[in-house]
């Protein structure tokens, strides 16, 4: 998984962290499946749910941080709604905007997940070893604030 093509050397960065991306998605679908979520898919989770705030989040908001557009986000809140997961509620700082905040089978989900994600945050790190996985998330973490590699920000 981790090679590429014969002879072409070790994967790039893009295609590991796309697979990693896949394996972590994949495993998460699993996760919540095991637990009686059958019906959340990694759409609803990377789009919607990873991005509601305790105090709820306004659509226009949420669809900006999914990158999508407010109809599609309002087409997965929508599902999200009938499945029990979420719940749109009047804003109580502008009575005439809606937010959308966590169910309560939405916070058993939250919940599951972050068990997920603990879960793989420990065997990650007992099969690289700690201090190496801790370096990777360091390593990440820099890269991520050195700005886009497109875009004019630090290089170093």
């Amino acid at each position: 998984m981790t090679e590429s093509p014969a002879n072409a050397g070790p994967a790039s960065l893009p295609q590991l962290i796309s697979q990693m991306l896949d394996w972590v998605v994949a495993g998460l679908d699993d996760h919540l499946s095991s637990r009686g979520f059958h019906d959340l898919r990694p759409t609803h989770v990377i789009n919607v749910l990873r991005h509601i705030e305790c105090d709820g989040i306004r659509p226009t908001v949420l669809a900006h941080r999914a990158g999508m557009t407010p109809q599609g986000i309002s087409e997965l809140v929508t599902h999200l709604e009938h499945a029990g997961y979420v719940r749109r509620i009047p804003d109580p700082s502008d009575g005439r905007a809606r937010i959308v905040v966590f169910a309560e089978r939405g916070e058993a989900a939250a919940e599951a997940a972050a068990q997920y994600f603990a879960e793989l945050e420990d065997r990650s790190a007992r099969v690289v070893g700690a201090e190496r996985f801790d370096d990777v998330k360091t390593a990440l973490g820099q890269l991520l604030r050195s700005g886009h590699p497109c875009s004019a920000g630090p290089s170093a």
